[in-house]
């Protein structure tokens, strides 16, 4: 099975914010496609991480 990457019209909005901003934070349902596009969008020019229980930042 071959999968297919299927373009956001959030692309240019986080394409942006990647330039102005020192940090973007993209959030989401889960499985929807977030590290997908980060992935598809930056590869590894930039370093990210994935924050799994935001309960232990509050």
């Amino acid at each position: 099975m071959t999968r297919h990457y299927i373009q956001r019209s959030l692309e240019p909005v986080l394409q942006r914010a990647a330039r102005e901003f020192p940090a973007v934070v993209l959030t989401g349902s889960r499985q929807s496609g977030k590290t997908t596009l980060l992935k598809h969008l930056f590869g590894n020019t930039y370093r990210w991480i994935h924050v799994r229980n935001t309960t232990s930042f509050a």
